[in-house]
């Protein structure tokens, strides 16, 4: 009973703080080391601005969720697969979004994943809803993986390198709601008039009786 109390009040902690997040995010990831990706972009080399002994092998990016129809989408999906010159090495990936004319927004820090060599196996994916303070805009988006252990950037990969990660047309949840207007609509016909000419004689009925 005690658990079960705990865990009643930590939910009530934690979903107003999730309803106020500027951004919700997944991870998916893959779970069988001989599964074959067949849904990413592969490439041979992905254009860069920095990489180590860590490097992108192949990004894929894809918006969805459009509700008013503008041309702007609150959902984010962005799976990449990375390399290492060793055969195992821990990282974890930061992911951000800068608006033009504004300044970049880190909206996601994934957990530790591991990389294995140059598998396809070890790919990660962050499906992101846009919540809250993100207008319409071109946003262009980074990704940098990092050292698990020492911190340090082993790979970065952004919208100045590659062209499919620049000018994604986004914007949060609260912004593409589509608005609904109500109106009151008021006739002045021939019910109107015969209406206000019957309770005009009721009144004036009423003052000769008194």
């Amino acid at each position: 009973m005690k658990t079960l109390l705990q865990t009643a009040i930590a939910l009530l902690v934690v979903l107003p703080l999730l309803s106020w997040a500027d951004s919700i995010s997944t991870e998916r990831r893959s779970q069988q080391q001989n599964l074959m990706q067949t849904n990413k972009v592969q490439s041979a080399a992905v254009t860069q601005s920095y990489q180590s002994e860590v490097w992108f092998h192949s990004i894929d990016i894809s918006l969805a969720r459009d509700d008013n129809y503008n041309g702007y989408f609150h959902q984010l999906y962005v799976e990449f697969d990375a390399d290492t010159e060793y055969s195992y090495h821990q990282v974890f990936a930061e992911l951000s979004l800068t608006p033009d004319f504004g300044s970049e927004r880190i909206y996601y820090t994934s957990s530790v994943f591991e990389l294995f060599g140059e598998s396809s196996n070890d790919w990660l994916g962050i499906e992101t809803d846009l919540q809250h303070r993100y207008p319409a805009n071109f946003y262009l988006l980074t990704i940098r993986i990092f050292d698990a252990n020492t911190g340090y950037l082993l790979a970065e990969a952004s919208g100045y390198d590659l062209s499919a990660l620049d000018a994604l047309t986004l914007e949060d949840y609260q912004r593409d709601q589509i608005q609904s207007s109500s109106s009151v609509e008021v006739s002045a016909g021939t019910t109107g008039v015969v209406a206000l000419l019957t309770l005009c004689l009721l009144l004036f009925r009423r003052r000769e009786q008194k």
